[in-house]
């Protein structure tokens, strides 16, 4: 039994930095988006709260796993596949956010220049997509609440 406990706090802590890091960021890059002064730094910080976010991830999935082989009482199935689903989504999303961040980087205007359209398209996905990721975050973390 001490298993099952010892996943549980491990899918907690995952759920906590997964979904607290995807808020932070978004938080923070909508600070840097209305003042352009702090972007540099911001860019200097989104990596280590993207590993955090990866970290939660991974410790999420590993330890479901775990608990899916552990867990005794009635499970509803179909709301677990659809949270499965949901995660397999936030990864894939999360995947294409990585690439275009890295791409957003690479076409970054150096001081006192003005942003290629290129660079403000790739901008646009990165934000579209970090709002997607966002809101599945928050919607495996109520269905987190009812399994």
């Amino acid at each position: 039994m001490a298993w099952l406990e010892i996943f549980s706090l491990l899918h907690f802590i995952g759920l906590a930095w997964g979904l607290g890091g995807a808020t932070a960021a978004a938080i923070i890059s909508a600070k840097a988006e209305k003042n352009p002064e702090i972007s540099p730094a911001v860019m200097k910080i989104i990596p280590a709260m993207s590993e955090l976010i990866w970290l939660g991830l991974i410790l999420l999935i590993l330890s479901g796993i775990g608990m899916s082989f552990l867990i005794e009482w009635p499970v509803n199935k179909q709301m677990l596949l659809v949270k499965h689903v949901l995660v397999a989504w936030i990864v894939i999303i999360g995947v294409i956010i990585g690439i275009n961040a890295k791409r957003m980087h690479a076409l970054a205007p150096k001081p006192k220049e003005k942003p290629s359209a290129q660079f403000l398209a790739a901008k646009k996905l990165l934000k579209a997509f970090s709002i997607i990721n966002l809101i599945l975050w928050y919607v495996v973390a109520v269905m987190s609440a009812f399994l």
